[in-house]
C-alpha cells in the first residue's frame, strides 16, 4: 500500500491509498488533488486530463478510484469500507445498476427491499409482502426510487411496483391505503375503478 498526500481548494492537505503496484501508472498520469463530491457526500481523488477530452471537448476530469479500476469516467464505484480517500482496488468495486435489489426480511411477513442510487447509496426502502417476493424480485426488475415512487425501468418503459403486485386492468388504479408509495404491502394497496369520461 501507498500514501499520496493530494492538497484540497484550500491548500490543505488530505492523505490516500493507493495499492503500489499502481503508483507508476498514477503517477504518469499527472497530478492528483482531492474534491469535494456530493454523491459520495466526501472527498475524492481526481485529476484533469492534459490529452483526454470529454463530450464537451474540454479536458476530461477522472476520478482515481475509476482510473486504477480502468473504468469509465462515469462508472460507478463503490468503496466498500466507505472510504473514499481508500482507492485500493481490494476496496473499490463496480456497481452494476441492474444488479438484483438487496432485500431483508422481517418476521411479520414484511420484506424490505433497498432502494439504491446510481452510486450504490441506499436511499430508501419499500415495503412488500412475502408472497409477491417472487413477483417483485426477479432478473426481470431493478428497483429505484423515482418521484417519491417505487419504480422498475425496463426495455418496455418505467413501470411501477404497485402496478405489477395488483395487475389493474385499464380500467382501474391502484391506491395506497396508508397514502405512503413506498408501503407496496398487498394489505396497504387497493384497486379503485377510474370514472369514465362522458
Amino acid at each position: 500500500m501507498t500514501i499520496m498526500t493530494v492538497q484540497k481548494k484550500d491548500g490543505s492537505e488530505l492523505s490516500a491509498k493507493i495499492d503500489t503496484n499502481d503508483l507508476e501508472k498514477v503517477k504518469s498520469y499527472g497530478s492528483w488533488f482531492a474534491e469535494w463530491n456530493k454523491d459520495y457526500n466526501n472527498y475524492i481523488v481526481v485529476n484533469i486530463s492534459k490529452t483526454k477530452l470529454n463530450k464537451k471537448k474540454k479536458p476530461l476530469k477522472q476520478s482515481l478510484h475509476t482510473f486504477v479500476m480502468d473504468a469509465s469516467p462515469n462508472a460507478p464505484v463503490i468503496h466498500v469500507n466507505k472510504d473514499t480517500l481508500d482507492n485500493r482496488k481490494a476496496n473499490l468495486t463496480l456497481f452494476n445498476r441492474n444488479d438484483i435489489n438487496e432485500i431483508e426480511k422481517q418476521d411479520d411477513g414484511v420484506v424490505v427491499v433497498l432502494l439504491k442510487d446510481n452510486l450504490g447509496n441506499v436511499t430508501n426502502k419499500a415495503l412488500i409482502s412475502e408472497t409477491d417476493l417472487s413477483k417483485v424480485i426477479n432478473n426481470n426488475y431493478t428497483w429505484v426510487e423515482y418521484r417519491n415512487k417505487v419504480v422498475a425501468n425496463t426495455p418496455e418503459g418505467r413501470i411501477y411496483m404497485d402496478q405489477v403486485i395488483m395487475e389493474p386492468s385499464e380500467k382501474h388504479k391502484v391506491h395506497h391505503i396508508n397514502k405512503n408509495p413506498m408501503d407496496c404491502r398487498r394489505e396497504n394497496l387497493e384497486l379503485f375503478e377510474i370514472p369514465e369520461e362522458e
